[in-house]
């Protein structure tokens, strides 16, 4: 279970466009960070994904991805023209298919290919309509599901909700959250052309509510999008940590107990998933700046800076994957220890808190690419 933010110009303190998200997937499950560079391909050649091939594009973008180790796709992700999108899963009352795209492989394939964020939409309708969704999504469980995205660039940002082949498009006005249920009824900017009826509530008409009651998708965006409008208009990088690091009801031992109405998703439930990667994006002045966990619960973790920097050595790449994964089964230990009090919890909280407001500050002040890979070296190797 998952939760994704956005906040426009209009909304932010400094102008900028923010964008978050929390991927919720099971606990031993790694999620790695990884860079892939822009490519040209061949004419005609194809793209495997997780089952099945695609056309492959005549040339592919520039993206970091942040991802199921094992999955070809991306829980989320931003390329660089400043494009960023987070998936959700949705449950909704259409048949699963046969194995085809999975959200997190149509996710990639739009970040790959999109220089906006409706180039992406399009994108995204275009593999939904011609390829279907389908197979299973779960790294140990038999979890299947249909798709939510928030799309964004320096500009713009769009919901687009779907259940199999129809979909229903959202263009965000200020500020928006989308979590693990359907959220659009007839406020739709666009529908599936598949849809014939002239006007319909997408959300009734497409969500399987019991299954949605029991991911807690509702109650979380309602909590997330209250969130965000309490502060529109002087949204801060800071707001956006403390929403994905948000606890449902701190007073009682609820959040140590996988409650699904964790923003920060800890799992210790039979149903709960765990928070096992987090990251925001600030889009400012036609500059990309990233912070990300690349680690589980973001209430333990450091945010940490990440860009688009011409020496591409110091990033973990597709070739590899094993070294990410080892960091993040590394960062997943060293939290666990906080976890069972073999460390002090609030030693380690004091002492996160500080190395994240020093690299938030240089980060701040960094004036050319060697800067930030020094930075980038730096944070990365903490925790």
């Amino acid at each position: 279970m998952c939760d994704t933010i956005v906040a426009l110009k209009n909304s932010t303190l400094n102008n900028c466009v923010l964008f978050g998200k929390n991927s919720d997937r099971e606990k031993n499950e790694p999620h790695i960070v990884i860079r892939v560079p822009r490519k040209e391909h061949k004419k005609g050649e194809k793209v495997k994904c997780t089952y099945i091939e695609v056309e492959q594009a005549e040339v592919t973008y520039d993206c970091f991805l942040f991802k199921p180790s094992w999955i070809w796709g991306a829980e989320m992700g931003v390329n660089e023209f400043g494009v960023v999108i987070g998936n959700e899963a949705v449950f909704t009352n259409q048949r699963q298919g046969p194995p085809a795209l999975l959200g997190m492989d149509i996710l990639r394939l739009a970040l790959e290919r999109s220089k906006t964020a409706k180039e992406a939409v399009d994108n995204i309708i275009y593999f939904i309509e011609r390829y279907g969704q389908g197979g299973k999504c779960g790294y140990t469980k038999n979890l299947k599901y249909h798709n939510s995205f928030l799309i964004a660039d320096f500009e713009n940002a769009w919901v687009l909700e779907t259940a199999g082949v129809y979909w229903a498009l959202q263009k965000v006005k200020d500020v928006r959250s989308i979590s693990n249920a359907l959220s659009i009824r007839n406020d739709y900017d666009m529908k599936s052309k598949m849809i014939k009826r002239e006007i319909i509530d997408f959300k009734k008409e497409f969500e399987n509510p019991l299954i949605t009651k029991f991911a807690c998708g509702n109650f979380r965006q309602q909590l997330t999008q209250k969130m965000l409008e309490e502060k529109k208009g002087k949204l801060t990088i800071e707001d956006f940590k403390s929403i994905l690091r948000y606890h449902y009801n701190l007073n009682s031992k609820n959040f140590l107990y996988g409650s699904m109405k964790n923003i920060c998703m800890h799992s210790k439930s039979i149903i709960s998933s765990e928070t096992t990667g987090s990251f925001i994006v600030e889009l400012i002045d036609r500059k990309i700046n990233i912070f990300a966990t690349g680690s589980s619960l973001p209430c333990l973790s450091i945010y940490k800076p990440l860009w688009f920097v011409e020496n591409r050595d110091i990033f973990f790449t597709e070739e590899k994957t094993d070294l990410a994964i080892g960091y993040w089964k590394a960062q997943r230990k060293i939290i666990e220890n906080v976890e069972k009090g073999k460390v002090d919890r609030d030693t380690y909280l004091k002492n996160r808190d500080e190395r994240e407001k020093e690299l938030f500050k240089l980060a701040r002040n960094v004036k050319n690419d060697l800067e930030k890979e020094n930075i980038i070296k730096m944070a990365w190797q903490f925790e």
